[in-house]
């Protein structure tokens, strides 16, 4: 046994391997999630990752979690497209409450963490970059809770709307302030000033491009061919995705464009953004959460200090006085308030990436705001799916799916 072993290489898990348990174990946690009341399914995938992840047993090794990425890409685009499909760009225009709503809740969360970060000794530049990343909110926890709830009515969708403008504003406030953090290294003020630019433009036009062909594809589609909108939809991304890596600019943002241009440019009789996931759904949810919780890494926690504390509490704080703020105006019922709040509360996906871009480009800022924004991500991806669920229920338009769930187990 030892010479075949010794022939053939180590017996070592490689990433189809993993991606196989990844699935039948995210699946196993989805059916332990159903069966206990008080456990999310969002939770229950993040606790797979971790137990099997590189701070686990291991089975998901730092190489293997390398080599998914791409599967975390397309996972996560998916869900971005889909949060970017529920924004009309003529709609949010014309609706000033609105726009007023996530200015105020996006520039309390703002100036609140850089300020807090600030009187912790550390210099404006950093502050400001954490303080953009921190206003950015989690589309997958809200748009898989939400399905998971068939939640329906207008705290859901405008708070949909919401966190979508939040991704934005984070992503236009980090690259505005990107060329203080460029300006410790030894480059032009051209490129300081070009290169957020560049990253903020191609990765708008590649998403703006994709969409115009996409919407044209179907817009000749027949009634009969309209099994074909998901085809497009995935090969909408897959081409989004590859020519974001292919110019090194923003694939969060592009994924977010393209599902708003989308929105813009189909017709009424060719809605590919009305197009459901079906089944389909779980197989992203589970390849993102799973591996989010992989990544996930308890004992930094630890070492990162009590400023990551502060900033979440303050962080929660200003997108509960944001929502308040308009109540009178928008005329909404605490109860409304409160659940729009909670729901902005998850963050990970787009401060994740914010921070992978960050230390690429100026590793001497990239470690220290990573330490800080990754320890709020791991307290707000423990909380978050909880919190989402009591926020559907207490807006009262979660399904009530009780009765039918004890017929499923009796």
């Amino acid at each position: 046994m030892d010479g075949i072993i010794s022939h053939y290489g180590s017996l070592e898990p490689n990433t189809l391997v993993a991606f196989g348990l990844l699935l039948l174990f995210g699946v196993f946690g989805g059916v332990l999630a159903n069966r206990v009341s008080w456990l999310p399914t969002i939770s229950a995938f993040m606790l797979i990752g971790l137990v099997f992840g590189p701070h686990g047993i291991n089975i998901f090794t730092e190489s293997i979690l390398l080599e998914s990425e791409l599967l975390v890409d397309i996972a996560l685009g998916l869900i971005l497209y889909k949060l970017g499909n529920m924004i009309h760009p003529r709609h949010i225009l014309r609706n000033k409450t609105l726009l007023l709503t996530s200015l105020l809740e996006t520039s309390l969360t703002f100036f609140s963490v850089m300020f807090i970060v600030m009187a912790c000794g550390y210099n404006v530049a950093i502050a400001a970059l954490i303080g953009a990343i921190s206003i950015s909110s989690s589309p997958a926890v809200l748009v898989h809770v939400s399905e998971e709830m068939k939640a329906k009515g207008p705290v859901t969708e405008r708070t949909k709307s919401l966190v979508a403008m939040n991704n934005i504003i984070s992503f236009l406030c980090f690259t505005a302030m990107l060329p203080f953090a460029l300006s410790v290294k030894k480059v032009s003020w051209v490129e300081i000033l070009l290169l957020p630019l560049y990253r903020f433009v191609i990765a708008a036009a590649i998403g703006v491009a994709v969409a115009w062909i996409s919407t044209r594809i179907a817009s000749v589609l027949r009634y009969r061919d309209e099994h074909y909108h998901f085809t497009i939809i995935a090969g909408s991304i897959a081409l989004a995705l590859g020519l974001s890596m292919m110019f090194h600019t923003s694939l969060l943002f592009s994924m977010l464009t393209l599902g708003v241009a989308t929105r813009g440019f189909e017709k009424s009789h060719a809605m590919i953004s009305t197009t459901g996931l079906s089944e389909g759904a779980d197989l992203f949810f589970i390849i993102l959460f799973v591996m989010a919780g992989a990544h996930l890494n308890i004992g930094a926690v630890a070492v990162a200090g009590f400023l990551p504390f502060l900033l979440v509490l303050a962080r929660i704080a200003s997108k509960f006085v944001g929502i308040f703020g308009v109540k009178n105006r928008c005329g909404h019922s605490i109860k409304e308030c409160a659940a729009t709040s909670l729901l902005l509360i998850p963050m990970a996906g787009m401060a994740i990436g914010l921070v992978t871009t960050l230390r690429n480009l100026v590793p001497e800022f990239g470690d220290q705001v990573s330490a800080i924004i990754l320890t709020m991500v791991v307290v707000f991806e423990t909380i978050g799916p909880f919190v989402a669920v009591a926020a559907f229920r207490l807006a009262g338009e979660a399904e009530k799916l009780d009765a039918e769930e004890n017929v499923l187990t009796t």
